[in-house]
C-alpha cells in the first residue's frame, strides 16, 4: 500500500513539473503555426510567440535575418517598435504534413496598400523548426479584378 502511493506521489510531481507546453504536443503543425502566427503577427508579442513555439536552433531562410530564435527576437522586437502602425491579417492557413503555409497581409500603416505574404513553416515536436517566407507588394492597379487574398 505504501508502495503505491509513494508510486502516485512520485506519479503526481512529475507531471505537476512538466512544461506546460507538454500539454500541447498533441497538437497537429497547422495547428501549431496557427497559434504561434496568431501571438506573433496579430498579438505583435514577438517575444512570447518565439520563446512559446519555436525551438532555439531554428533555421531561417529570410536573407534579411540570422538563424536561430534568439536572433530572430533580436530582429523583429526593433522591427515591430519602429512600425508601431504595422497591422497583419492571416488570411488563411493551409497545411501539408509537417509544412505549414500561412498567408496574410501586413499593412505599415492604415492607408498603405501593404504587401502580401506567404510564411512557410516547418513544425516537428509541436514547435517551429525552420521558416521561409515570400513578400510582395500590392500594387495600386492590378491587370486584373482579383485580389491578392
Amino acid at each position: 500500500m505504501k508502495r503505491l502511493i509513494l508510486t502516485t506521489i512520485a506519479a503526481t510531481l512529475a507531471l505537476a513539473t512538466l512544461p506546460s507546453h507538454a500539454e500541447t504536443c498533441r497538437l497537429k503543425p497547422k495547428e501549431v503555426a496557427t497559434r504561434f502566427m496568431t501571438k506573433f503577427y496579430t498579438e505583435k508579442k514577438v517575444r512570447e510567440a518565439f520563446e512559446t513555439w519555436v525551438v532555439p536552433e531554428y533555421i531561417q531562410h529570410n536573407p534579411m535575418a540570422p538563424n536561430g530564435r534568439d536572433a530572430a527576437i533580436a530582429f523583429l522586437e526593433p522591427f515591430f517598435a519602429k512600425n508601431p502602425d504595422i497591422n497583419y491579417s492571416i488570411k488563411r492557413i493551409i497545411a501539408d504534413g509537417n509544412l505549414v503555409a500561412v498567408h496574410s497581409h501586413g499593412k505599415f500603416a492604415p492607408n498603405d496598400r501593404g504587401i502580401a505574404v506567404v510564411d512557410i513553416l516547418r513544425v516537428e515536436n509541436c514547435k517551429v523548426v525552420e521558416h521561409w517566407d515570400v513578400v510582395q507588394p500590392v500594387p495600386e492597379k492590378s491587370a486584373n479584378d482579383n485580389t491578392m487574398f
